[in-house]
């Protein structure tokens, strides 16, 4: 295994010149974290990426990278499939195992921010064939989910301008060419539309929040304080194709993969800290 590769140990790595002289450090250069020459991780010359992201855009794109279709638009679907205790039970299992990944791969990120992002971290303490397989299926889900975040804005615009009118597949193609534009201009760019554009979602977010608790408290239109009175009737928990106890545990279960869904961008931060400028303060 990979990992068995490595020419020193934690223990024997303490005190040594080498880990000394990472101490303090601002600056990183890719080349200053390549593999041994036995290792699986390898960067050839020119192939390096260009660390132009600052902490703001770092930061800003972690907690954006979260908020999407699936956290906006997904959980209206679970929501009114299994009820908002069911919800509830699957975001927070779902959250407290992102949690553990998240602080794992950041632990590994600052000790060793490579621009090969977790896939190659697989690669490296674990075997080639998990970063292989790693590298593809995080391929897959972006050339799966990038239509669907298209499908999802086209059907979003459907509320102010019907099909009637205008062919969704014109904003689908419009959306298309920008975000295909915006990862041409280089990191420099890049990161400051992300910047932006995440901000937006974090503004909307709260908005959102403090519109829901406006209306729960009965701020709307018709006054009505309704609190938390739908978790009573109809009921915390909506049976799924089944009645009884079977019925909620397959729409808890079912809100499990919304809850996967929403939580999908979290892992940016992994590939993000091969561009950043200062990846051990970020």
């Amino acid at each position: 295994m990979a990992v068995w590769n490595r020419k020193t140990t934690a223990s024997s790595s303490e005190g040594s010149p080498e880990r000394d002289q990472e101490r303090g450090k601002t600056n990183f250069e890719s080349s200053s974290f390549e593999a041994p020459s036995d290792g699986p991780v390898e960067h050839r010359e020119g192939t390096e990426l260009r660390r132009g992201l600052a902490a703001r855009q770092v930061s800003m794109i972690a907690i954006g990278g979260a908020i999407g279709t699936g956290l906006i638009i997904g959980t209206g679907k679970a929501l009114a499939q299994a009820g908002p205790a069911a919800i509830l039970i699957s975001y927070t299992l779902v959250g407290m195992l992102v949690f553990l990944v998240m602080a794992a791969l950041g632990e590994m990120a600052a000790w060793l921010p490579i621009a090969g992002g977790f896939s190659a971290y697989a690669a490296r303490f674990v075997d080639p064939a998990l970063g292989f397989s790693l590298g593809y299926t995080y391929w897959f889900k972006y050339i799966i989910t990038t239509p669907n975040q298209l499908t999802a804005a086209a059907l979003v615009i459907q509320y102010w301008c019907p099909p009637e009118r205008v062919n969704p597949g014109v904003f689908i193609a419009v959306f298309l060419v920008v975000i295909v534009t915006i990862n041409y201009l280089g990191i420099r760019f890049f990161g400051e539309f992300e910047f932006w554009l995440s901000s937006i979602k974090v503004l909307v977010i709260c908005g959102l929040i403090i519109l829901s608790l406006i209306l729960t408290l009965g701020g709307g239109p018709d006054h009505d304080r309704k609190g938390f009175r739908y978790w009573q009737k109809p009921g915390a928990f909506k049976p799924y194709i089944k009645t009884g106890s079977a019925g909620i545990f397959l729409g808890v279960w079912s809100s499990m993969i919304n809850a996967v869904f929403a939580y999908l961008g979290t892992e940016l931060v992994g590939v993000t800290v091969g561009e950043a400028q200062n990846p051990r303060k970020t």
